[in-house]
């Protein structure tokens, strides 16, 4: 599908795996006072001149804490979302292994917690498809590595 430049948006994120590649690390956004979660990976907007992979580890970390090293094998997942702007949001997705655990930095207005899943569990926890699907992509790249 053609899109005009104008029309997309890019982001970045990474599966992160622990060290046995037992747990993946997961982003939870409280949604409403009844305690609603939203689970998913951390990932954010590539940032002008901006490698995407730079941009995913840059996210990772300020979402997370988490410094990570990312897998050689890329995996891209087209999101549309439905917003004000009306955009199509290309996510470029990696699998990657942590390295050590440091503070988050996060945007006053994001307001994240973290919590390992375990990795036969995710699938059940995730709020997304996309991120229930890129467990399965992630989980055979794991394999592979």
């Amino acid at each position: 599908m053609l899109y005009p430049t104008t029309e997309l948006m890019f982001s970045a994120g990474a599966v992160v795996f622990d060290a046995k590649r037992e747990r993946v690390l997961t982003i939870v956004c409280q949604k409403d006072p009844q305690g609603i979660e939203e689970i998913g990976f951390p990932k954010g907007q590539v940032e002008d001149g901006e490698t995407t992979e730079a941009a995913a580890r840059r996210e990772v970390e300020e979402e997370t804490g988490a410094k990570c090293e990312l897998w050689p094998r890329l995996m891209a997942m087209e999101s549309r979302y439905n917003t004000q702007i009306g955009k199509t949001k290309i996510i470029y997705w990696y699998a990657a292994s942590l390295l050590e655990m440091c503070e988050q930095r996060l945007e006053d207005y994001e307001k994240f917690t973290t919590r390992w899943v375990d990795v036969d569990k995710a699938r059940s926890v995730l709020s997304f498809e996309n991120d229930r699907k890129l467990v399965d992509i992630c989980l055979s790249a794991a394999a592979q590595k």
